[in-house]
């Protein structure tokens, strides 16, 4: 069995990547990447086991200077990766045919891993065709040979994640037709639907030449991490010693920058100066007072400083931390909508005063790192995560747009939507795809200890009887007198949620949906898709405008005491209003240079007779582990990427934990920014030569958006199925919510269980709230069971659209 926490991260061994090696006596490895989302993790495994220099080239890549022989030659070996699609069709592999039809001459060794296994196959003469069902994410045992690359190998436990497979059956071998060529090394016993059992290839060898080729993932956390270790440094022997018979070697390591990504090189943004202007009231320290709590909460705090209707946020982190914004002569904010890519700022003091720009996604990233560098405040409350800064969300929208996609391609598509999807989804209906309220006063609540923190960046705030002094005798004054309006709000929903009309996914076109996914995944499309539909509620508009700016807050009041969870939040950010009880982490980081993410894949509806016991054994079935396993990878990926080899671990994999009204099963990754090693998908951005952790966590979070957990993997090729299955724009749903600490650090959770609006103006009869819910489809999936998963998850905020009565009731 493998270990538990069996994986490739950080675990150094004799032969690991090291930042203090020689690097111009390291060896060169070259990767082909097929836009596949685990192949940092592939990348980190080589570097972490062999102690070599990666190179990464996408399988869309021209060979430099037009030269494939003199490009290759400044490497000992390549490794093909896996990836979405088929290696039938010539897009989906592109540049590893080259590597096949290499004259004897030129041959230098080669490994697959799953597509690039299937590739090999394939040029010699193996058909590729579906399995009888797919294997995304299903821990295995293969028999080998026990010999060539597999030598001291004769069982071992791997992940797999394929639908395709090389089908021996298929060929027929008289002598000198090219299978010939091939030795099959390894094999998976698959029980058909038929009951007869099945040998699939699992691993192959060139009978002469140096290929070889693997269809599992070795790079899995899931696979076992001795064996597969041993098994790449059996095939890195072979490698160098067919190197050292044909004099190959002696070239210099070729710089990084020979390959660069595909990615939008406009200039800087002069708005970011604006933003720099904009914030000149912000000192480079936060100053603070404290009291304890008393009787005070975070929304009666919040009630206290924040009218109702003007830009507030209030953001809970980790259940501990209870951030609530507050305003202040230099507060102001900014929407950016990536549609139009336009950005507009917001002062928000009496003059008022709007700028507009014309911004690239790219430029609106480079303009948060340029100012949370520019205004770093180097000291506060110790043990605080939040001194200032930035409160508010980016959209799914904004995630897809960070996407890499290969060339000739953009953004999941816009201009292709149907003309029904722009009648329901048009751009009015949908809120910006970030807003972002800078913060220079703020108060922390921290729930552990019971303190209160009075924060600001504001020189002039500390001075005595200043605003900080002012603020604690005024909380001080608070701390007895909260009042309990509980039945004045219940009573105050009610007259307004009466009225109600709640439009729920249709079931049969959800589970149609459902089959639409499970097409895709069978034809090696994707591993998993997260598929997620919208329920709307139209609510006639409060009468009058103190009602209107204040129905969000109270609704949110509500869904807060439902349902709480860790990453609970409120915002009005303009026309945005979202309420959110979110149980997940998207994205944390710390003011030195830790990364965690804690994807939830796995749900399980509590019940009376619903125990932890029973959900464990529930959410341990082959179907819920998988598609916790594939996120989890993806993480790794996303991570490793802005790490780089040696700096990710895993700290849980697969635990179930209480959520609330659910049991979740949770994974949880950590990842070390070392800014003299950074990851491959970093390493050309000139930006991160800073130490400031801002910077780094930003990149980050561009870097890993949408959140694996919504979308599936691999990510570009599930986002671009899922845009045409749901045909709609998620928007706010399933983008990220959180705090950009102005000393470094931020926390961002994924935005599910949160219903959201783009609130009308006064003219408008009616308001509409959004909710999305969904969840992961695999190929063994059932629509029913998504669809009772789908409600589960649902009626954690639609409830809360109901009178007061019928809440027990259920949906």
């Amino acid at each position: 069995m493998a270990p538990l926490l069996g994986n490739w991260d950080g675990d150094a061994t004799p032969s690991s990547h090291s930042s203090n090696k020689d690097v111009d006596s390291m060896k060169s490895v070259l990767y082909v990447d097929a836009y596949d989302s685990f192949s940092y993790n592939v990348v980190a495994m080589l570097e972490e086991t062999l102690g070599v220099q990666v190179t990464v080239m996408t399988i869309d890549s021209d060979w430099p200077d037009g030269n494939m022989n003199e490009f290759l030659r400044h490497y000992e070996a390549i490794v093909l990766g896996p990836g979405p699609g088929n290696p039938n069709l010539p897009k989906d592999v592109g540049i590893m045919r080259d590597i096949w039809n290499l004259r004897d001459a030129e041959l230098l060794p080669v490994f697959g891993i799953c597509l690039g296994f299937q590739s090999l196959c394939l040029h010699y003469g193996v058909p590729i065709e579906r399995l009888p069902y797919p294997l995304h994410g299903q821990v295995r045992h293969i028999s080998t040979t026990s010999k060539d690359i597999f030598e001291g190998l004769s069982d071992v436990e791997v992940t797999l994640y394929h639908s395709l497979y090389a089908n021996l059956d298929a060929v027929s071998r008289p002598r000198g037709l090219p299978s010939d060529d091939l030795e099959f090394l390894a094999w998976l016993p698959l029980e058909k639907r038929s009951g007869s059992v099945a040998q699939i290839p699992m691993a192959v060898c060139h009978r002469q030449k140096p290929f070889w080729g693997v269809q599992f993932h070795p790079e899995s956390c899931k696979s076992e991490k001795d064996a597969c270790k041993t098994l790449l440094l059996n095939w890195w022997r072979k490698a160098l010693t067919f190197n050292k018979i044909v004099g190959r070697g002696g070239y210099a390591i070729l710089p990084e920058t020979i390959i660069t990504p595909h990615e939008d090189t406009k200039c800087f943004p002069e708005i970011a100066y604006e933003m720099l202007k904009w914030s000149s009231s912000t000192s480079s320290s936060s100053a603070c007072r404290s009291l304890n709590r008393g009787n005070l909460t975070a929304e009666s705090i919040s009630e206290l400083f924040n009218k109702p209707g003007a830009p507030t946020v209030l953001f809970q982190s980790n259940g501990r931390y209870n951030i609530i914004s507050v305003p202040s002569p230099g507060s102001w904010r900014f929407e950016f909508n990536v549609e139009f890519l336009k950005l507009i700022m917001y002062q928000l003091n009496a003059d008022g005063k709007t700028v507009e720009d014309s911004l690239t996604v790219t430029q609106v990233w480079d303009a948060l790192r340029y100012l949370m560098e520019m205004k770093k405040v180097h000291s506060g409350s110790a043990g605080v995560p939040f001194w200032g800064g930035f409160l508010g969300y980016f959209s799914y929208e904004l995630g897809l747009a960070c996407l890499p996609h290969p060339k000739g391609s953009s953004t999941p598509p816009t201009s292709h939507e149907s003309a029904s999807r722009k009648s329901s989804q048009s751009s009015g209906n949908n809120p910006a795809d970030v807003s972002l309220l800078w913060c220079e006063r703020s108060i922390v609540i921290d729930n552990t200890t019971g303190n209160i923190i009075i924060q600001s960046t504001c020189e002039f705030d500390n001075l005595p009887c200043g605003w900080l002094d002012e603020t604690l005798q005024l909380l001080q004054e608070s701390s007895g007198a909260v009042q309990n309006n509980e039945t004045v709000d219940t009573q105050f929903l009610d007259s307004i949620l009466r009225d109600g009309q709640i439009t729920f996914p249709e079931e049969a076109t959800y589970k149609q949906q459902i089959e639409a996914c499970q097409a895709e995944l069978e034809a090696g499309e994707s591993y998993e898709l997260c598929l997620t539909s919208e329920t709307s509620i139209t609510l006639p508009t409060p009468a009058t405008e103190e009602d209107q700016a204040i129905f969000p807050w109270k609704l949110y009041k509500k869904l807060r005491k439902y349902n709480p969870a860790a990453f609970s939040a409120f915002a009005d950010l303009g026309p945005a209003k979202i309420v959110s009880s979110s149980p997940e982490c998207f994205l944390n980081w710390d003011r030195t240079s830790m990364l965690e993410m804690k994807p939830m894949k796995g749900t399980v509806r509590k019940t009376p007779d619903m125990t932890m016991e029973k959900a464990r054994e529930i959410l341990g079935t082959t179907k819920e582990m998988a598609e916790n396993l594939m996120i989890a990878d993806l993480i790794r990926h996303d991570l490793y990427g802005i790490c780089g080899s040696g700096g990710v671990r895993v700290e849980k994999l697969l635990e179930v934990e209480d959520h609330g009204r659910v049991y979740q099963m949770i994974t949880h990754v950590k990842g070390e920014v070392r800014a003299e090693q950074l990851g491959y998908a970093v390493r050309h951005m000139p930006q991160l030569k800073s130490s400031n952790m801002a910077v780094h966590g930003l990149t980050a979070l561009q870097r890993c958006l949408p959140p694996g957990s919504m979308t599936g993997a691999p990510k570009e090729r599930s986002c671009l199925h899922l845009r045409h299955i749901e045909a709609r724009k998620r928007s706010i749903y399933s983008g990220v919510m959180g705090y950009l600490d102005l000393g470094g650090g931020g926390s961002f959770s994924v935005l599910i269980r949160t219903a959201f609006t783009r609130f009308p103006d006064e003219t408008q009869s009616h308001q509409t709230w959004r909710i999305g819910a969904g969840g992961a489809v695999t190929t063994l999936s059932t629509a029913e069971g998504e669809w009772q998963e789908m409600l589960t998850k649902l009626r954690t905020v639609c409830n809360v659209f109901t009178p007061s009565e019928p809440i027990a009731s259920g949906l």
